[in-house]
């Protein structure tokens, strides 16, 4: 599988895409939007099962909007969020592609 992802060069830079962009949705949704949860009262699990990212960012909306602040890190880690969902399918369906077609390698 290595030497499959070396030769094909943008699935390779496709990975690597993938890992930046998660790395940051992660920061970003524990720096961020996490502590907030925690400061008012959210317990253990915030921020680390991967099926409660968009529950916990309606709460994050919930109280910003509570408080007047401004949605910028919302939107952010929506947007991020979606991306990486996105390009994660992205890459799968093109290793799935790449792994279908005999003559690509």
């Amino acid at each position: 599988m290595a030497t499959f992802v070396t030769q094909n060069r943008d699935l390779l830079a496709l990975m690597i895409l993938l890992g930046a962009s998660l790395i940051t949705n992660i920061l970003l949704h524990w720096m961020v939007i996490c502590r907030r949860l925690y400061r008012h009262g959210a317990r253990l699990p915030t921020g680390l099962l991967f099926w409660r990212v968009f529950p916990e960012l309606r709460k994050y909306r919930d109280l910003t909007c509570a408080r007047a602040k401004p949605l910028t890190f919302y939107y952010t880690g929506f947007i991020f969020t979606w991306f990486t969902l996105l390009l994660a399918l992205a890459v799968a369906v093109r290793i799935l592609y790449l792994q279908t077609q005999s003559a690509a390698y």
